[in-house]
């Protein structure tokens, strides 16, 4: 596996945090202007059909269809700016670079540093076609690289903000997917 940054690892281990994960993660910078991309790992790539250099330094609505996204974009705006939420998922129609379609489960937390939020950790599942095993196996990925993230913000002047409650709680939007399908 590899991982990509556009920028010198923000958090001194975080590249081989996201070389070692078996599930899709990106890191944006969400003190710059419209919040660009600024690591991606292996994971990510093979989802998504982008290399790195299609991917960093922009923002992650490339992978939206044509006709945008919906209704999410705005949730997605609205936990950004909401000082009082710290992680959130959503269900978001997106595209591969060849264009295939698929349902990304996105889950994303924020990382601050002096109470100020300065990095966004996204993680991508594909859940166009979803089993149980795909889906527990995702649920136990996140769970232990988000464990891996928060003691390595523990070290350094970062910090992780989420509960580790919500961190692997992605049954119910898999399992409701599944439903709606």
């Amino acid at each position: 596996m590899s991982a990509h940054f556009s920028i010198e690892d923000p958090l001194g281990g975080m590249s081989d945090l996201f070389r070692n994960s078996n599930i899709s993660l990106s890191l944006a910078d969400y003190t710059r202007e419209d919040c660009p991309l600024i690591g991606i790992n292996a994971r990510f790539t093979e989802i998504t059909g982008y290399t790195a250099s299609e991917c960093l330094d922009r923002n992650c609505r490339f992978l939206q269809p044509k006709g945008g996204a919906g209704p999410v974009r705005e949730r997605m705006r609205a936990f950004l700016g909401d000082e009082d939420k710290d992680h959130a998922r959503f269900v978001i129609p997106n595209e591969r670079k060849d264009g295939t379609p698929f349902l990304n489960l996105l889950y994303m937390s924020k990382i601050q540093r002096e109470g100020r939020t300065g990095l966004i950790l996204g993680s991508q599942f594909d859940i166009s076609s979803v089993n149980a095993y795909k889906s527990d196996a995702y649920d136990r990925a996140l769970h232990e690289d988000l464990i891996s993230l928060k003691l390595l913000t523990e070290k350094t002047n970062w910090s992780l903000v989420t509960s580790l409650e919500a961190l692997a709680s992605s049954h119910a939007i898999i399992a409701q997917a599944r439903i709606d399908e």
